[in-house]
């Protein structure tokens, strides 16, 4: 599954858990911002089948900008390409 989404007059898509786009800038500042979604909200319903859309969606609500384009797949594996972003990430340098 993939999802293709405009912000500004730029483009990327989203495919696999990762942002893919042309300006390295804007590909950073995606993935940045869908870490930072993921981490404050703990990303889409695990109950959804379309969690690639899902975080297409809000990405670019987030952002300002607007999904252009979604191929859907039918393979159950999509869905495990966000665990790792539901994993906790804890900072023990100032524990001592």
């Amino acid at each position: 599954m993939s999802v293709l989404i405009r912000v500004g007059k730029q483009k990327a898509i989203l495919r696999a858990g990762s942002w893919l786009a042309a300006d390295p800038r804007l590909e950073r500042r995606l993935n940045a911002q869908m870490r930072r979604w993921f981490q404050t909200t703990g990303g889409p319903a695990l109950v959804d089948d379309d969690q690639e859309g899902a975080v297409a969606r809000e990405i670019a609500r987030q952002l300002g900008g607007r999904v252009l384009l979604q191929v859907r797949s039918r393979s159950p594996s999509h869905a495990r390409a966000y665990i790792r972003h539901r994993q906790l990430a804890f900072d023990f340098a100032d524990a001592l």
